[in-house]
């Protein structure tokens, strides 16, 4: 999707009279927003937007150990052969010319292409990462897209994606964080960012007044012609913009919230800072007992950390796990101003969602399940939506009514649409993933907020993924033939069934949430559920959903276990 940034000028913070500004430059070619209030806190401010900063720099790809010595000499081996080689190459390049012009087209053509075309994208991946270390200018040309700012009638909020696609930033800071008259017109637009404007951050302090801007002046001069006027155009990859889809639609699922007290976080990221694993597990095991704070086991030293925030209330006793921790090293710099932190959980292996309280200000740092696993592969997140399906006339209401309130709880939303929960959660659920609404944690509420110009099409954001639409025609087909039922403590229950010749059981919570399965399918022994459920389980689970295994999901049964 190609994606036009007109800005005036660059982002940057400036003197002005009595102080200095963080001005950010947005981009002319969407609707005007603008904002400018004096902050009272500038060091707060500092803190929380370097965290951001860390978001959007953050890349913790697997990176190959650094060769470029003995790349070098390799270089200047090939380059004596070559010189050998000079005197005979024109005379074989002028034959093979000839030879080619009286030969058809070879079959193997486009497979050809295709390899020769995969060493051109591995080489320029190469060449994008030398930039982003030795030439951060030259690289800002190859960042996707800038940070989103929304300016709303009550916040204004940073949103940005990470480089490596597997972290999202989010910072939202109230108004009553500034002081003085507002000046503003409430929208969405992308700011202009650069590498460089991280350094001005830090030149924040609280003795100097500073003024946060979105430049109101870039709106009304002629910027044609204008020395400072830049004009890019960047194609977006259909794996960013459906990744900022996908979490948004993630973040206003159902899931297990759980309070951390702010040492135990200092706890968890200390350790991690002093230790490196050598072998796995990898992640982070919270233990969650009714009534009692919430523990943090580090795997696989065993380290258990002891929360002292607000007991849990969930419903039943369980263990979660979560990985690609180190994504966590993001929120050191806010603990210093931290009052407490929320962490949403989504099941093992799915996103966790951690949101940091400031005060005025709150820092939402969601994590896919996995460093390497970005948002954008496997059914996971399609699974935990259900067989809710959005309608088209709910999704036009839905606009309307939040286009015009801009913000808005679940429960307001169904008293002015009138449509069934599932409808209402399905098409709430599709209007995020266009890139149009927001899920607010602190306020509960569904915030309107375009992340692009128009709404993000099937044709850009992909196909769902293959195994939830063909899971979604076993149980339509009625493929699924259950086996047997079996109930655990906590309201849980074992259901072994039969889907289309294949054989599978899963573990279901009290909500119809899958934490454990079995399936003898490629898909499930190839990934398990890292990326998703196969085919098979996602049938089974509609079913269940549907209450077609006359399955009770509130009557708690005796304890046993089928899962070794």
């Amino acid at each position: 999707m190609n994606l036009d940034l007109k800005y005036l000028g660059r982002s940057g913070v400036v003197d002005v009279p009595g102080g200095s500004a963080l001005s950010f430059q947005p981009n002319l070619a969407r609707p005007q927003v603008f904002f400018d209030q004096e902050l009272k806190h500038p060091l707060r401010f500092r803190e929380a937007i370097s965290a951001l900063h860390e978001v959007v720099v953050g890349d913790l790809r697997i990176k190959k150990k650094d060769k470029s010595a003995y790349e070098a000499w390799k270089a200047e081996e090939a380059r004596q052969e070559d010189e050998l080689r000079r005197a005979v190459l024109d005379q074989e390049k002028k034959a093979e010319l000839a030879k080619l012009s009286r030969e058809p087209i070879p079959p193997n053509l486009k497979a050809d292409f295709q390899k020769m075309h995969r060493l051109y994208w591995d080489a320029r991946v190469r060449w994008a990462n030398e930039l982003s270390r030795n030439d951060p200018e030259l690289f800002r040309a190859l960042v996707p897209c800038d940070p989103v700012v929304t300016v709303a009638p009550d916040v204004v909020f940073f949103e940005c994606f990470a480089k490596d696609e597997s972290s999202y930033g989010c910072l939202f800071v109230d108004r009553d964080a500034f002081s003085g008259k507002a000046e503003a017109a409430t929208g969405t637009t992308n700011v202009d960012y650069s590498l460089a404007l991280y350094e001005h951050f830090q030149t924040l302090r609280t003795y100097r007044p500073t003024r946060l801007q979105v430049d109101p002046t870039g709106f009304e001069v002629k910027v044609q012609g204008h020395a400072s006027y830049r004009e890019e155009k960047i194609d977006l990859p259909p794996t960013w913009l459906r990744g900022f889809g996908q979490l948004q639609a993630a973040m206003g699922l159902p899931a297990r919230r759980v309070e951390l007290s702010v040492d135990a976080v200092y706890s968890l990221l200390t350790y991690l800072k002093r230790h490196r694993e050598k072998t796995g597990p990898r992640s982070l095991r919270f233990q969650l007992r009714p009534g009692a704070p919430a523990s943090v086991v580090l795997e696989p030293w065993g380290v258990t950390v002891q929360s002292r925030g607000k007991a849990y209330d969930g419903p039943a006793q369980e263990d979660i796990k979560v990985w690609g921790r180190r994504r966590l090293m993001v929120l050191a710099r806010l603990l210093p101003l931290a009052e407490r932190v929320e962490v949403q959980l989504l099941g093992s292996g799915l996103p966790s969602i951690w949101t940091v309280h400031m005060g005025e200000m709150r820092m939402v740092l969601a994590l896919s399940g996995w460093t390497a696993n970005d948002w954008t592969g496997g059914a996971s997140l399609e699974l935990l939506a259900g067989d809710a399906r959005p309608d088209a006339r709910a999704v036009e209401l839905l606009t309307q009514r939040l286009r015009e309130v801009q913000r808005a709880t679940l429960a307001e939303l169904a008293s002015h649409v009138s449509a069934p929960r599932e409808a209402l959660l399905g098409s709430l659920h599709l209007l995020a993933k266009q890139g149009q609404v927001v899920y607010d944690f602190a306020a509960q509420s569904y915030r309107w907020r375009q992340v692009m110009p128009v709404a993000l099409s099937e044709s850009v954001l992909g196909p769902e993924p293959e195994e939830v639409v063909q899971g979604r025609r076993l149980y339509q087909e009625q493929k699924v033939k259950l086996l047997r039922e079996e109930s655990l403590s906590g309201a849980r229950r074992v259901i072994v069934a039969k889907v289309a010749e294949m054989e599978c059981e899963a573990l279901f919570d009290l909500d119809g949430g899958l934490s454990r399965a079995k399936c003898g399918c490629a898909h499930f022994r190839r990934v398990g559920l890292r990326a998703g459920p196969c085919r098979h389980l996602l049938a089974l689970r509609l079913n269940v959903l549907r209450g077609a295994s006359g399955f009770d999901m509130g009557l708690p049964g005796p304890a046993g276990r089928v899962f070794q």
